[in-house]
């Protein structure tokens, strides 16, 4: 992993600046909003909503990539950060396709043809849009897909493997920066005399929010932060899980790369290799589960760190997105996707079902995918769905979310992950004794010729009987 040649001076600079954006984002954001839902109220709202539109989604994504920029900065622990490019690329690239999108059906596009009709400058919108473009050709389409709905592990490794410099992330959240300052100036004429038709009264336009509808959750999840703040053993149970986390994925590959060699060569030479083929999937379920476990620990590594209640609802957000993307490769979300997933190669295992965890395990499976709402995947994926833009709704829902209902779900899926596990410690050493009683079955005639040479004195053949029997000794031990 590549850290830029800063000093620490100049890298707290960068984590306080992207707090204050994050801090100054959900304020104008909140405002935004509350604007958004009056303007149905006045004549040409349609232009007004598309504007205001702009710059809320404009607002949220800032608050997103500077919260992973300020953990990115933070950490010099190699998974996190690459966790944390993965998001500032997703958050990007959803942004490009919400204020773009290559059917030019975004935000921006829509705006410019209003104006076009009223015969209306567009020079100001057209330039961010060619900075936008610009920015969009930079975000890794590739990456993206990865992260929203994972792929095989050696896939997503050969992917995350690459991620070696934050410097080329740091340096795109600027260009982020500079493109959403160009929104603020353009807006920030047509904000200014909306707000003040809004205040014509003379009182203060600020957020307000039902009591009854908000306050009551919002004290509850701050609560609950400061009591994991306070104790303090969160933070050191999930910095030890992932200490070595990058270090446990490389070995994962070598092992899976060690099976796929060796499952290559004995097709090539004929010889059967079911039993190798079923290693390999047990060390690619260890691995999935493991990329599943690490990415919500990071999630709950961001959840502990952010400052307000919405960055901490963005924390689950991703961890639901992650849940959904991990069990689907790992279980599958339906019939079809269940017969290529797998939890279906290790289901062949002729051992499976003599372990007490699999059916535990598989019934819990079962009852998480079943529970599955794409909607509100989709709505914590991006930022616009063909025409519907999302970012007043995934707003709300920061705003809404019950913290202590989303601990419970990484609870459980933190409890499946070490059950998995354990469940594949047992698999294992279930198929070594397996091996271990075949092997003894076809060493039995070995070790009877053995005894008949002893009695008859026939040196040569205990000679050579004991080199069998060492030789499927030593494999043993491999195994």
């Amino acid at each position: 992993m590549t850290r830029k040649n800063a000093s620490k001076e100049t890298i707290n600079i960068l984590i306080n600046n992207a707090k204050s954006a994050i801090s100054d984002s959900e304020h104008i954001l909140k405002n935004t909003e509350l604007i958004k839902s009056r303007l149905s109220t006045f004549d040409g709202a349609n232009y007004l909503q598309l504007l205001f539109e702009l710059l809320s989604g404009s607002l949220l994504a800032v608050y997103e990539v500077c919260s992973d920029m300020k953990n990115m900065l933070s950490t010099d622990n190699v998974y996190v950060k690459r966790f944390h490019m993965q998001m500032i690329n997703l958050s990007q690239y959803e942004w490009c396709k919400y204020l773009v999108g290559r059917d030019h059906g975004g935000v921006i596009p829509k705006l410019i043809n209003h104006l076009n009709e009223s015969h209306k400058e567009t020079i100001e919108l057209e330039s961010i849009l060619q900075q936008l473009r610009l920015l969009g050709k930079k975000c890794d389409a590739g990456l993206r897909n990865i992260t929203a709905h994972y792929d095989n592990p050696n896939t997503m490794y050969s992917k995350l493997v690459t991620l070696n410099d934050e410097d080329i992330y740091a340096k795109r959240v600027g260009d982020q920066l500079l493109v959403h300052d160009m929104i603020l100036q353009y807006i920030s004429p047509i904000l200014q005399m909306i707000t003040e038709i809004l205040c014509t009264d003379n009182r203060e336009c600020t957020y307000t929010r039902s009591v009854d509808k908000y306050s009551i959750i919002d004290i509850i999840n701050k609560k609950v932060a400061e009591a994991f703040h306070n104790k303090e053993k969160l933070d050191i149970v999930i910095a030890g899980q992932i200490a070595n986390a990058w270090e446990n994925i490389e070995s994962h590959k070598k092992n899976y790369t060690i099976c796929e060699k060796a499952i290559e060569y004995l097709t090539d030479k004929q010889v059967d290799c079911s039993r190798l083929t079923e290693i390999q999937a047990l060390e690619e379920l260890r691995w999935e589960v493991s990329f599943m476990q690490y990415d919500l620990a990071c999630s709950m590594n961001s959840y502990l760190k952010a400052d307000s209640n919405a960055e901490r609802s963005i924390c689950f957000m991703r961890a639901y997105r992650n849940e959904i993307s991990a069990l689907s490769h790992l279980y599958g979300y339906n019939d079809e996707y269940r017969e290529k997933s797998i939890w279906s190669k290790i289901r062949t295992v002729p051992e499976f079902k003599s372990i007490p965890l699999s059916k535990e395990i598989e019934d819990e499976l079962i009852a998480l995918t079943s529970n599955f709402d794409p909607n509100k995947r989709n709505l914590y994926t991006h930022y616009r769905e063909d025409t519907k833009l999302n970012i007043s709704e995934r707003w709300q829902c920061a705003n809404e979310m019950n913290h202590p209902e989303e601990l419970m779900q990484m609870l459980r899926l933190v409890t499946l992950c070490k059950k998995i596990n354990q469940f594949l410690v047992s698999l294992v050493s279930s198929m070594h004794l397996s091996e271990k009683q075949k092997n003894d079955e076809m060493l039995s005639p070995i070790r009877k010729i053995k005894e008949l040479a002893q009695k008859n004195n026939q040196q040569d053949i205990v000679a050579i009987s004991d080199k069998f029997l060492s030789i499927f000794s030593l494999f043993d031990k491999k195994l």
